[in-house]
């Protein structure tokens, strides 16, 4: 009898205590995430028009059209994300597309296709962009109009789960 109450308040103990190391996990597992959600923010550009003020990423995945070059005919599409993507769709109205190669849709072995308005990429053998920062992909163009916008936007997660995004504003070109 006497060695079921010791076990029993032994129990209750380690219970206890395993609560409150839970209970301090996921409160330093918050403020971790809270800390790295803060610190992943869309970077400031110091080019001419190119200034953007930071902002925080509110959504799974945040975005920015950014280093127009009209040289070349090419600017970039800037990616914050959370969480990791294993795909993605959008349209970009303003320009003819002719190419979108480069960035994490090519160091993580996606294929992109393109039409002369709508870019699509995903990994034939299911890889994913992990949680991160960076040029998502360069896009070339051949012809153009005073600005491009990106609109519908799809971004799929692992399981091609839908992720959410923000709408980035959009670029001049003249």
């Amino acid at each position: 009898m006497r060695f079921s109450i010791v076990l029993a308040i032994i129990f209750a103990f380690a219970c206890q205590t395993q609560n409150k190391s839970n209970d301090q996990a996921e409160n330093a597992s918050e403020t971790t995430v809270k800390s790295e959600q803060t610190a992943q923010s869309l970077p400031s550009k110091s080019e001419g028009n190119l200034a953007v003020e930071n902002e925080p990423c509110n959504a799974e995945v945040c975005l920015q059209l950014r280093n127009h070059n009209p040289s070349n005919k090419s600017f970039e599409i800037y990616m914050v994300n959370n969480v990791s993507v294993a795909g993605f769709q959008c349209d970009l109205p303003g320009v003819g597309i002719s190419d979108a190669n480069g960035g994490s849709l090519k160091d993580n072995g996606f294929e992109a296709s393109n039409s002369n308005s709508r870019v699509l990429a995903f990994s034939m053998q299911g890889k994913i962009i992990p949680a991160g920062t960076g040029v998502l992909t360069e896009i070339s163009y051949s012809e153009s109009t005073d600005e491009v916008c990106m609109t519908e936007i799809i971004f799929a997660g692992i399981g091609g789960t839908k992720l959410s995004n923000d709408i980035p504003e959009c670029l001049k070109l003249n």
